[in-house]
């Protein structure tokens, strides 16, 4: 249906052809007819929300994002304008009009939203997953909202199993987008509570959002309001019992083997919320990342056929990776080793690459180099074929969750 949608309002112009004004003109247009309603607006009357309304579509007739080009086009940091949606999503919490933006980040399929008010004396965090369905739609699925006051962030609350959302990409370029939006199906919390009647904001294009890309100093501002010697007190002991939650929920389940629908859930609900608070700055390059480290779940389909099938009538005791690095000399640039094993009872397969990872962010790219097997007393030399990255969500002394270039999460536990 979303699909449908976002064809159809491509298809569309309001009262006749498209005009030949040019799409920087038509996005003038549109900022120029919300100006009047503050920044975010707020309280647009019905009359100039249906002249915004026609303005928009006149330029989602002219998207230049399809497929994963929309995708990709995502990635950053994002002012909101305008959305009629219900507070907090319109930048407002009550009368109350805040800055909000949205920070999306497209390898880990994961965006935050931020409002800031009261001259950031209270700062609201909402996590969210995404998945596309289609060349210009998504699935949206939020995971917690936090709230910090006076810099001292409150413990995050889990939203019900269900909340999810629709968004239509209908239009997408470097400084600006147009997203439509609605429930289409998925639980909301506002109508749970009665605040909204149980049809409003079901179809797919319900709400419109209207964002442009933030400015380097907006996006780069603090995002925990203003500071309190708590606040990093509050950060440590929520990733505490956020690891704890992980750990406990991908245990019993062989790897990931043996995970049902909603252990996936809540396996990826929790890897969302402890990569929000990882302590560890450009996790790639951190000496952090080095080690040993026991995998202890991971959706990665090879992996999980070898531990559940074990190797020719071998089963599999334990999978893990070691990342090494070292210095010519002990100067000058280091070169990184990454090695992968599964261990059978009997038997071994392992894959030795080398890796490469990002000065900054979380990207680490890598090349396979050798590749082995042993059965019993009989080992093999294979052909090592590929390469590939992964994204490091979060490391610190003890946890390390990634995900890879085909979307498979991995939770790895350093071993002692």
């Amino acid at each position: 249906r979303g699909i449908k949608i976002v064809r159809e309002l491509a298809s569309r112009s309001v009262g006749g052809p498209l005009p030949s004004s040019g799409t920087a003109d038509l996005k003038k247009s549109i900022l120029a007819l919300l100006e009047p309603f503050g920044d975010p607006a707020l309280r647009v009357p019905d009359t100039d929300f249906r002249l915004i309304d026609e303005q928009c579509r006149l330029l989602e007739a002219r998207n230049p994002a399809r497929g994963a080009d929309a995708l990709e086009a995502l990635q950053g940091c994002w002012k909101v304008r305008y959305s009629n949606a219900p507070p907090p999503s319109n930048g407002a919490l009550g009368p109350v009009r805040g800055a909000a933006f949205q920070r999306v980040d497209v390898p880990s399929r994961t965006y935050t939203n931020e409002l800031s008010l009261l001259g950031a004396a209270l700062f609201v965090q909402l996590t969210a997953t995404f998945e596309p369905r289609g060349p210009l739609a998504l699935r949206v699925a939020f995971q917690t909202i936090t709230f910090s006051i006076l810099g001292l962030r409150l413990p995050p609350v889990a939203f019900p199993p269900g909340t999810e959302r629709t968004w239509l990409l209908t239009y997408t370029d470097e400084d600006t987008r147009l997203v439509r939006a609605g429930v289409d199906g998925g639980r909301s919390t506002a109508r749970d509570l009665g605040l909204l009647s149980r049809e409003e904001g079901e179809a797919a294009d319900s709400y419109l959002f209207v964002l442009t890309r933030a400015t380097p100093s907006e996006s780069s501002r603090a995002p925990a309001g203003l500071p309190s010697p708590l606040a990093p007190l509050a950060r440590a002991a929520e990733r505490r019992r956020l690891k704890a939650q992980l750990l406990e929920a991908c245990g019993g389940q062989s790897l990931g083997a043996e995970a049902g629908a909603e252990d996936l859930r809540r396996v990826r609900d929790l890897s969302v919320r402890l990569a929000a608070l990882t302590p560890t700055a450009d996790p790639a390059s951190s000496p952090l990342l080095c080690g040993t480290w026991d995998i202890v779940w991971t959706t990665e389909s090879e992996l999980l056929a070898l531990t559940k099938r074990g190797l020719l009538g071998l089963p599999c005791t334990a999978a893990y990776q070691a990342i090494a690095r070292t210095r010519e000399g002990g100067a000058g640039p280091w070169a990184y080793s990454l090695d992968n094993a599964i261990e059978f009872d009997g038997g071994f397969l392992r894959v030795g690459s080398t890796c490469e990872p990002a000065a900054s962010g979380g990207r680490v790219n890598f090349v396979f180099q050798s590749c082995a097997a042993r059965w019993r007393a009989l080992e093999l030399p294979l052909p090592p074929v590929g390469s590939g990255w992964f994204d490091v969500l979060y490391v610190d002394e003890e946890l390390r969750v990634c995900r890879d270039s085909r979307g498979d999460l991995q939770v790895c536990a350093r071993r002692k």
